[in-house]
């Protein structure tokens, strides 16, 4: 598979994870997962001890603990995954926002926009592939 294949591939097991925690809680703490090199997939976990962490915090925790695995030649994409607003034609929207990157210089963020209704019956518009920012990969010769 080419690295946006196996960034696409990672990318679904990300977003069924936040429409089945927007499902059940109606909202979700920033996550993360990594494709190891022999192309299984992880989630990467992190816990400080707060139980209502802020989320740029542990987006920036995620991040560091993806860096390490890239670091550690043991990964060759990771994804994280927070809630975000993005403007569309139509206003702001809710979405759910996934940083990919891939070992092979491939980053790209996509946002799934989403409504919640009543019974958290999530309805989603379509995928918005946005700029990437490369912050895992860029220096693997830690």
């Amino acid at each position: 598979m080419s690295p946006k294949e196996e960034c696409e591939a990672l990318m679904n097991e990300l977003i069924i994870v936040g429409i089945n925690l927007l499902k059940k809680q109606g909202e979700f703490y920033p996550y993360a997962a990594v494709m190891n090199i022999d192309g299984t997939t992880k989630f990467v976990e992190y816990y400080d001890g707060n139980e209502f962490p802020e989320s740029e915090a542990l987006i920036n925790n995620l991040r560091e603990t993806c860096k390490q695995f890239a670091c550690d030649k043991e990964i060759k994409a990771s994804g994280i995954v927070w809630n975000a607003s993005v403007s569309l034609p139509s206003g702001k929207e809710d979405a759910i926002l996934v940083s990919l990157e891939h070992k092979d210089d491939y980053c790209v963020k996509v946002a799934l926009p989403y409504k919640l209704g009543f019974f958290r019956k999530v309805k989603t518009g379509n995928l918005l592939a946005l700029e990437g920012d490369n912050e895992i990969f860029i220096n693997t010769t830690c």
